[in-house]
């Protein structure tokens, strides 16, 4: 083989592999509560995220026989303290008291956001292992592309946390467990439907590199209204992720023109253009023009 044909074929390899690339993104709606909208994104290259309790809509199916991905929301670190609805009582064990709370200081005082309790994230915990055979279920069902989990990467991001007082040894388990819960989908993944898509919404860099494993069992990450120009955002966004071939980095932006300019960063392969009070209740409209993808066999066979 000579030196040009080698270099086609290695270019040809790091395609292949999902490797970031600068360009054009495609629209992303979040529907958490309606459907209004949902009909929009139903064409090639569209993705959707159905919420806790929508997902059997009809509009979703409608979408995705049009050719849009559907992720469905689940929200693997933290359990709400009533209930919300017949479905997503499902996800949690169909009785919040029996969901196991994070033990430490003590068991359920940790809490990361309003009205909720954070899970028992350890590895290997009972917990985790309910949500690899909740999501496991869904990959053999078909009826969506894949999972968007919600609060799930290095660390837990939001305030009420206070993750910067926790002690290191309970930093590291809880970064571990994520890592672990990542690792245990992609391993079912592969052995039941590889086209299925694992999203995480938080980012695998908490300042040093012990949750960095976790990137390579999910297809990429979102960042929710990162602010462009960020060299720290920009460089979550262009991280390679795993090697299934189907990258999936989704930004939320601060309106369409927003949207429009982080379609152009490497990287980004969908973008959001929600804002407002009540932003996720159902998507706006597309920010962008729709590309149709070709990196998932399934797609094609629906």
């Amino acid at each position: 083989m000579n030196i040009f044909r080698h270099s086609m074929f290695a270019c040809a390899v790091v395609l292949a592999l999902g490797a970031p690339r600068a360009g054009a993104a495609n629209p992303l709606g979040i529907a958490f509560k309606d459907t209004t909208n949902v009909a929009l994104y139903g064409q090639p290259g569209g993705m959707l995220i159905a919420g806790r309790c929508n997902r059997n809509d009809p509009a979703f199916a409608d979408a995705r026989h049009k050719g849009a991905e559907v992720l469905l929301y689940i929200a693997p670190a933290e359990r709400p303290d009533t209930r919300v609805c017949a479905l997503d009582n499902e996800f949690y064990m169909n009785e919040l008291s029996r969901v196991p709370l994070w033990p430490y200081p003590h068991e359920g005082e940790r809490v990361s956001y309003p009205k909720t309790h954070m899970t028992d994230m350890r590895p290997g915990s009972p917990w985790i292992l309910h949500v690899v055979d909740y999501v496991t279920q869904l990959m053999r069902d078909g009826k969506v592309d894949g999972v968007f989990l919600d609060a799930l990467g290095a660390r837990p991001w939001n305030k009420q946390a206070m993750w910067e007082l926790w002690p290191q040894k309970e930093k590291d388990e809880w970064t571990d467990g994520a890592i672990d819960l990542v690792r245990r989908l992609d391993e079912k993944r592969r052995a039941i439907n590889p086209d299925f898509l694992i999203v995480s919404n938080g980012p695998w860099d908490r300042g040093d590199s012990r949750g960095q494993a976790g990137e390579r069992y999910v297809d990429g990450i979102m960042l929710e209204h990162p602010k462009l120009g960020s060299k720290w955002h920009e460089k979550q966004a262009g991280e390679s992720f795993g090697d299934l071939g189907h990258r999936r980095v989704l930004v939320v932006a601060s309106g369409p023109d927003d949207a429009r300019a982080w379609a152009k960063v490497k990287g980004v392969t969908h973008v959001c253009s929600q804002v407002g009070k009540g932003e996720y209740v159902h998507p706006t409209e597309p920010a962008v023009a729709f590309e149709p993808l070709h990196d998932r066999k399934s797609v094609a066979s629906r």
